[in-house]
């Protein structure tokens, strides 16, 4: 699947979810909608293409885990997370990916 398709069915999933059973499904700023919402900033940001990140959210809390190529990526990927309506804060644990040796 290619990416924008992917990217714009993460986007429609998002708003059916939101709106679809109020009283039932995840509400706005909710753990679930929260961890979506930074998936799919992540995953739209040009630079952040070909990171291997992982989100998850406690309690608004994000935690952003594995590589990515710079520490440029690393600190763009926080950023981006702390943006994310309904975040209370980010613990950036992404590492810099280490390319293998051609030894």
């Amino acid at each position: 699947m290619n990416r924008s398709l992917f990217v714009g069915a993460l986007g429609v999933a998002l708003m059916l979810v939101s709106a679809s059973v109020p009283a039932e499904g995840p509400l706005p700023g909710s753990d679930v909608t929260i961890t979506a919402a930074v998936q799919l900033v992540l995953w739209t940001e040009g630079s952040l293409a070909a990171t291997d990140i992982r989100v998850e959210t406690a309690d608004g809390e994000v935690t952003l885990r594995g590589f990515a190529k710079t520490m440029e990526d690393i600190a763009t990927a926080g950023r981006l997370a702390r943006a994310v309506h309904g975040v209370r804060g980010v613990t950036n644990s992404i590492r810099v990916a280490v390319p293998p040796s051609r030894a």
